[in-house]
């Protein structure tokens, strides 16, 4: 069970900043400034734009006003559009670790939490795992090598041992207290068990599995879509991405056994690549959004690109890229597509390491491969 130290460790939400204030300093590195020429281009002074790196000078209590003309002078400086967006997301992760950072576990209330209010989206999910995982988000990656760096500097927004600690203490026992009754007690606790995945000490896989044993005692999962199926993959997910792969195999084998449990697979997938992007308060429009809401091409392409690696995430991209194929068969009819996912088939099938299940589907896409070829 999670820890129980009270206390905070900053004072309020408004004072975090180091996310945003890291993502800031890669801006500048990213336009070749130093902090002396970045300030007089900003019109500020030098110790502004060193408080704001450091996250001393927090970018979260500027006035909205103030931000947004400093996102236009950054824009007009030749800032990159995607970096920029960014900054936004930064800010809502350190509201997020603020939060948590300023809340005594003894007072941290699962009905008022921000995890609890709205489904996160990737890009979000990926900004605030950054200071627990070490991996910078993916649409920073071009960012952070063009940023050259002397001595012993930090590689990305980072949390003390006993924020860390903190941090993950403050999810744990949220997750915990969520009502598992209520919707919004479902998105608290798996959306909190989705973020601790992210790190991989010894102590949160424990816990992470002792979750996973409760949770199907107290809410056990049902055959295909049901409200706790959000609740079944984000826990298979964190364990996978722990090294526990058996989680995602009875996940797959049992909520997506039938048509409403791989519409919602395919469905979450399309959310959580960006093939639809509009805000949602809940999960349930996991199962009952339409397949016609969305195209499928940015989820085609993450999957192709992620046919390798965790083999729990592995058997389930497989599986989700075989569903997809079947009801969108016009997807591999490109030569190039269906080249490349053969040839990645292919490798799978010599590396044989997959489950007899997923052999059966990557011999599926294969034969589908050859018929779209013949059409």
């Amino acid at each position: 069970m999670a820890l129980r130290a009270d206390g905070t460790l900053t004072g309020s939400m408004s004072s975090e900043g180091r996310v945003s204030g890291y993502l800031f300093k890669l801006l500048r590195e990213s336009l070749s400034r130093t902090q002396a020429q970045f300030a007089e281009e900003l019109g500020v002074g030098i110790a502004t734009v060193q408080g704001w790196e450091s996250g001393r000078r927090p970018l979260m209590a500027m006035p909205a006003g103030n931000f947004v003309a400093l996102r236009a002078r950054l824009r007009r400086l030749g800032a990159p559009a995607g970096a920029l967006d960014a900054l936004g997301l930064a800010l809502e992760a350190d509201l997020f670790i603020g939060e948590a950072l300023a809340t005594p576990h003894h007072l941290a209330d699962p009905g008022s939490h921000l995890l609890g209010s709205w489904v996160i989206t990737r890009p979000f999910t990926e900004m605030v795992a950054w200071p627990i995982s070490g991996k910078a988000p993916g649409s920073l990656a071009g960012l952070a090598q063009t940023s050259a760096r002397r001595g012993p500097v930090a590689a990305g927004p980072a949390l003390g041992a006993d924020e860390r600690r903190h941090v993950l203490t403050h999810m744990q026992t949220v997750a915990e207290r969520a009502d598992r009754r209520a919707p919004s007690g479902l998105l608290l606790a798996r959306q909190s068990y989705y973020l601790l995945g992210f790190d991989r000490s010894p102590d949160t896989a424990r816990w992470l599995a002792d979750m996973y044993r409760q949770d199907r005692r107290l809410v056990p999962p049902t055959k295909g879509w049901s409200e706790v199926w959000p609740l079944a993959r984000s826990t298979a997910s964190a364990l996978t991405r722990l090294g526990d792969p058996e989680p995602m195999r009875r996940f797959i084998a049992d909520q997506l056994s039938d048509e409403g449990g791989e519409i919602a697979n395919l469905n979450y997938w399309a959310f959580w690549t960006g093939d639809f992007t509009e805000d949602q308060t809940g999960d349930a429009f996991i199962g009952s959004t339409s397949l016609t809401a969305w195209h499928g091409g940015r989820l085609m392409r993450h999957l192709l690109d992620r046919l390798r690696g965790n083999l729990g995430f592995l058997e389930l991209n497989v599986h989700t890229l075989w569903s997809l194929v079947r009801v969108c068969p016009e997807m591999i009819r490109d030569p190039a597509m269906g080249g490349e996912l053969n040839g990645k088939i292919g490798q799978l099938l010599d590396e044989n390491l997959v489950s007899a299940q997923t052999r059966r589907e990557l011999d599926a896409l294969r034969y589908g491969v050859a018929m779209a070829a013949r059409q």
